[in-house]
């Protein structure tokens, strides 16, 4: 009784979890931008969270921004700032 509610609960779960699909941005061989975003019912996209990438002159990555959706503001925050150094 005990394991087949345990497992009832486990495929419940494992059904109501969401998918996460992504949309990548380039220009040429640079990612730009990267948004992530749930999917609920099969079809309903709720963002997540984005990664904007800047570039040097060389093509290396020098800047890296993370933001995450508020959803009660329907607006990115900026939640991280990477800075790279050669």
């Amino acid at each position: 009784m005990i394991a087949n509610l345990i497992i009832s609960a486990v495929v419940a779960a494992s059904v109501s979890t969401p998918e996460v699909v992504y949309n990548v941005e380039s220009e040429g061989k640079k990612v730009t931008n990267i948004e992530m975003y749930s999917v609920t019912d099969g079809k309903y996209l709720n963002r997540l969270c984005k990664i904007d990438f800047s570039y040097d002159e060389e093509g290396d990555v020098i800047d890296k921004k993370t933001y995450v959706w508020d959803v009660k503001n329907s607006e990115y925050v900026l939640k991280q700032t990477e800075t790279f150094t050669k």
